[in-house]
């Protein structure tokens, strides 16, 4: 557990080192789950060959099946500081085993609050970074800027909360923490940081996994970990996974909300298979892909295309409610929350008044459940984009 000092210097710098804080052997059988699963689920560098070439790799996806991985994320040394630092319970929203091969370059300053990202778009995220060796001036040095992180940046608004666009510190403003095998450094979500590139003869490994406050839940939805995954947890490990599914997220649907006088309406429309029932406009997810990476699970875009072509509406972003079963899959569900500032023209459905939903024929059934969480005002959210409206400015919308 942390003290009041440790978290006060955490507040102020947005990191903090607990040193030696993961056992020698704990390493070590992490080490032998990396030698298991070799970090082939992408590389983040354009142009590398393949693993071990030089460049910067990543083990995530659903790796925490082996039980050589699995354990750490449920290490109190981990977990307890997390939920305090959170102030709130810790979901896991990444697994991350990271390896910057010999000759691997390193990474210029940034922040990792992303608006597009299942790993970046809560409100209230952080790093856990445990090196697997010395990070220093032969295998790669990670520099942090303390204080960067400028949580006045954020601020509520009346559906989610907004965060303006971050501030770049300067070059000399970054230090190197001197991060030894074993140490475990929380960073905040915001906090800028940067990475030499490895000149040594060895493998730059490290575990950075990401815990989100079960308050705040990615704008854009989880990475969705399989059923073995859930598996491999002990019973209270299991509790850090706030989705869990073998099933495919195959749909992705609206909750599209305009509050009235003395009460609230939700647009629903017919479905096309039967017309007597009536549910969310949405319909099949694609993958985008406009920004690669490993950490899938961003929808917007689909459901944005949907809404132009069902809703004739243009929506500048969306957030996260939840994952519910539809047919054979899972379908995404988003929120959006609408003004009064349109123009007056007929929507191609029904607005429904919410509190009459549990005399309406749904489609799912789980509407009721969906609108209710995005009413739910003890949700922190934020504004989730496509990767295509990230390309330009995350900030902007």
């Amino acid at each position: 557990m942390l003290d009041s000092t440790q978290l006060e210097q955490y507040e102020r710098d947005g990191f903090y080192i607990l040193r030696n804080a993961i056992p020698e052997t704990d390493i070590q059988r992490l080490e032998r789950g990396v030698a298991n699963n070799p970090p082939l689920d992408a590389t983040l560098d354009p142009h590398v060959p393949e693993f071990p070439a030089p460049g910067r790799y990543t083990l995530a996806t659903q790796s925490l099946k082996d039980p050589d991985l699995s354990f750490i994320v449920e290490h109190p040394s981990i977990v307890e500081p997390v939920r305090q630092l959170l102030n709130d319970d810790p979901k896991l929203t990444a697994y991350v085993i990271y390896d910057r091969t010999p000759g691997g370059k390193g990474l210029p300053a940034h922040h990792d609050y992303k608006r597009w990202r299942p790993v970046g778009s809560s409100m209230n995220w952080l790093f856990t970074i445990v090196p697997f060796c010395d990070f220093d001036a032969d295998s790669g040095r990670l520099f942090v800027a303390p204080g960067s992180h400028h949580l006045e940046r954020q601020s509520s608004g009346p559906v989610c909360t907004e965060m303006a666009a971050a501030i770049r510190p300067d070059a000399s403003e970054f230090i190197d923490p001197e991060l030894k095998r074993g140490d475990l450094l929380f960073m905040n979500m915001h906090l800028w940081h940067r990475a030499d590139a490895n000149q040594s003869s060895q493998h730059r490994v490290g575990l950075f996994n990401k815990y989100a406050a079960a308050s705040a839940p990615p704008a854009t939805g989880y990475f969705l970990y399989d059923e073995d995954v859930y598996r491999s947890l002990s019973e209270r490990g299991r509790e850090l996974l706030a989705v869990h599914s073998d099933r495919q997220l195959t749909t992705t649907r609206a909750v599209l909300v305009r509050p009235k006088e003395d009460y609230i309406e939700v647009f629903l429309q017919s479905s096309q298979q039967d017309s007597k029932l009536m549910g969310l406009p949405g319909g099949p997810t694609w993958d985008e892909r406009a920004i690669p990476d490993w950490d899938r699970g961003n929808m917007i875009a689909p459901l944005q295309q949907h809404l132009r072509e069902q809703v004739r509406i243009e929506t500048p972003w969306l957030s996260y409610i939840g994952d519910f079963e539809e047919d054979q899959g899972l379908c995404r569900v988003y929120g959006y929350t609408l003004n009064d500032h349109g123009f007056p023209v007929a929507y191609d459905g029904s607005w429904v008044r919410v509190d009459t939903l549990q005399s309406k024929d749904l489609v799912n059934g789980w509407e009721i459940e969906a609108v209710n969480k995005w009413l739910d005002p003890y949700v922190i959210r934020g504004k989730g984009l496509s990767q295509a409206q990230s390309r330009i400015d995350q900030f902007a919308y």
